[in-house]
C-alpha cells in the first residue's frame, strides 16, 4: 500500500512551524484526528493533570491504528505533559465550572478530597504560606482572591471579581516562591512511567524552577529515547534559564501561568529573550497558553491574538500549542486553520537569509565538526540553487543542527528509526521520511519521496548531509555532498 500523503505536506501547502494540538472530549475520537491530522496537527499532546491513564492510553491507541490502517506519511508524536510543582485546584461538584461572585467569601481547603462548589475548592499545597492581606490568582490570572483570614485548614478569601472557576486549575502565588515541592510527585511518576510503557516521544514537566528538577526527570527516565521538555511557567525557571536550556531536549514558554506569576508587561520581552537563547542553541522552543484562547467559542480569534502568534513565528518559535482550543473548544478544526494560516504568512514574510547570517556571527567559535557541516550544507544549497536539503540520521542530531539554520528551501529528514521520525516533528521547517527498506536505499527512496511531495524533479540538485550515533550522542554528522537527481535514481 502506498504510503498516504497529506496535502499539507505537500510543497505548496508546508507550513514549517509545528502544530501541537491537545487532545480532549471534544477531539477524542478517531474520525477528528484523522480531520485534524489532514489540516496540519504535526504532534498530540495530552495532558495528565486532566486526562487519566485509560483516556490517554485510548487516544493513543485510536491514532497509532489510524496512522497504521492509513499508511500515511505524516509522522505524528505523541506528548504527555505531567504537572510538575505545580499547585492547582482539586475536584468540583458533577466536574462543573462553578460561578464566584466578586466580594463573597471562597474557602480554599487543605484536604484535597474535600470535592469543591462555588463556595470553596479543595488544593495542592497545604502548608502555610499566605498571610492576611495577600492575593492569589487561579486559571492564569483569570480569578483573584485576597486572603481575610487564616483558619486551621483553610484559608479564607474574598473574590476580588467574578468568573467561572473550574477543575484542576493552577494558582499562583505573586511575590511568593515555592521551594518545597518536589519536582515531581508520586501521581507524576507514575504518569511518566504510564508514558514509557506507551512509548510516547515527548514529556513535558511543568512549572520546573531550576536545572535541579530536569535532572529529577532525567534520573526516572533513565535510558529511554523519550525527549525531555521543561515548562518554563514561573519566575525561578526564568532566572535559571541557561541552565534549564543545557539540560532539557526543548523548551515551552507557557505565558498564561507565567503572566499570573511575574509583572504581565514583562512576559513578552523575557519570552523574546528566551526564543533567542533557545534558536542560539539548537533546541527546539514552542510557545503555549491562550493563543487562540477566543476561538473555544468563537470561529474567529481576536486581532490581537493573530498578532501574538505572528509575531512568536517571527521571534523563532519552532512550533505552537493549541490547548484548550483543540481539547474541549467548539472550533477544533478552525484553530487549527487559522494558526496555520497566520504562521504561513508570517513565514513568508520573515527574512530567514539574515536569520542564517545572525546565527552564523552569533554562534560561539570554534564550532564542531558537525555543526559547520550543517551551516555549510545550508550556504551550499543556496548558494548552488538546490531545490532540497536531505538529512540522513539515526538518531536527529544531523537534522536538528541543519534545521537550526532555518534555510529557506525544503528540508527532508530521513530515518529508518521510527522513533526519531516522530520527535523530529519537534523542529522548525523539517519534513520526515521513515525509510522501512535497507540502509543502502535511504537516499533512493528520500529523492522518491521528494519528488512525491512536489519538493524536487529529476535534474534538481539535492544537498546531503549524513550523520552516525555514537552511543547515546546525537549530531554526529560525518559528511556531506551534492547530487543531481536522475531518472535512474528514483
Amino acid at each position: 500500500m502506498a504510503l498516504k500523503v497529506p496535502t499539507h505536506l505537500k510543497d505548496n501547502d508546508f507550513v514549517r512551524t509545528k502544530l501541537v494540538c491537545t487532545i480532549g472530549p471534544a477531539s477524542a475520537n478517531k474520525d477528528m484526528l484523522a480531520k485534524m491530522i489532514d489540516e496540519g496537527m504535526d504532534i498530540l499532546r495530552l495532558n495528565m493533570t486532566h486526562a487519566d491513564k485509560a483516556f490517554a492510553a485510548e487516544v493513543i491507541k485510536m491514532l497509532r491504528e489510524y496512522m497504521d490502517e492509513t499508511k500515511t506519511a505524516a509522522q505524528i508524536g505523541i506528548w504527555l505533559d505531567i504537572n510538575g510543582p505545580k499547585v492547582r485546584t482539586g475536584a468540583l461538584q458533577d466536574g462543573k465550572p462553578v460561578y464566584v461572585r466578586a466580594g463573597d467569601d471562597f474557602l480554599f481547603v487543605n484536604d484535597y478530597s474535600v470535592v469543591g462548589d462555588s463556595t470553596k475548592v479543595a488544593t495542592t499545597y497545604t502548608k502555610k504560606l499566605l498571610e492576611v492581606g495577600d492575593q492569589l490568582f487561579v486559571d492564569d490570572g483569570l480569578l483573584s482572591f485576597t486572603v481575610v483570614e487564616r483558619l486551621p485548614d483553610a484559608i479564607r478569601t474574598i473574590a476580588d471579581n467574578s468568573g467561572y472557576l473550574g477543575e484542576h486549575k493552577g494558582i499562583n502565588f505573586p511575590r511568593r516562591i515555592i521551594d518545597d515541592l518536589p519536582a515531581l510527585s508520586e501521581k507524576d511518576k507514575s504518569d511518566i512511567e504510564f508514558g514509557l510503557a506507551q512509548d510516547v516521544d515527548f514529556i513535558s514537566l511543568s512549572c520546573i524552577r531550576s536545572a535541579d528538577d530536569v535532572e529529577e526527570a532525567r534520573m526516572l527516565i533513565g535510558n529511554a529515547k523519550v525527549k525531555l521538555l521543561a515548562k518554563i511557567e514561573n519566575e525561578s525557571g526564568m532566572e535559571n534559564f541557561d541552565s534549564i536550556l543545557q539540560l532539557a531536549d526543548g523548551i515551552v514558554i507557557d505565558r498564561g501561568y507565567l503572566g499570573a506569576e511575574v509583572d504581565v508587561e514583562s512576559v513578552t520581552i523575557n519570552q523574546k529573550k528566551m526564543i533567542a537563547l533557545a534558536n542560539m542553541a539548537g533546541k527546539p522552543v514552542f510557545l503555549a497558553n491562550q493563543m487562540l484562547e477566543s476561538m473555544n467559542t468563537n470561529p474567529r480569534p481576536t486581532r490581537a491574538e493573530a498578532a501574538d502568534v505572528a509575531n512568536a513565528v517571527i521571534d523563532g518559535v519552532d512550533g505552537l500549542v493549541l490547548s484548550a482550543e483543540t481539547a474541549v473548544g467548539q472550533y477544533i478544526l478552525e484553530s487549527l486553520q487559522c494558526a496555520r494560516k497566520i504562521a504561513a504568512s508570517s513565514e513568508k514574510n520573515t527574512n530567514y537569509y539574515e536569520y542564517q547570517l545572525k546565527m552564523m556571527r552569533s554562534i560561539p567559535k570554534p564550532v564542531g565538526v558537525s555543526e559547520s557541516i550543517a551551516s555549510g550544507a545550508v550556504i551550499c544549497a543556496r548558494q548552488i540553487n538546490a531545490a532540497v536539503i536531505i538529512s540522513i540520521t539515526e538518531l536527529g542530531g544531523t537534522a536538528r543542527l541543519v534545521a537550526k539554520y532555518r534555510p529557506q528551501i525544503p528540508v527532508i529528514a530521513a530515518t529508518h528509526v521510527a522513533q526519531t521520525a516522530r520527535q523530529l516533528n519537534l523542529c522548525f521547517g523539517l519534513r520526515m521520511y521513515h525509510h522501512t527498506g535497507s540502509p543502502e536505499t535511504i537516499l533512493q527512496g528520500t529523492l522518491k519521496y521528494a519528488v512525491a511531495l512536489g519538493i524536487c524533479k529529476v535534474g534538481d540538485i539535492a544537498v546531503v548531509t549524513s550523520g552516525k550515533a555514537i552511543g547515546f550522542l546525537e549530531g554526529t554528522t560525518t559528511k556531506m555532498q551534492v547530487v543531481t537527481i536522475k531518472e535512474d535514481s528514483l
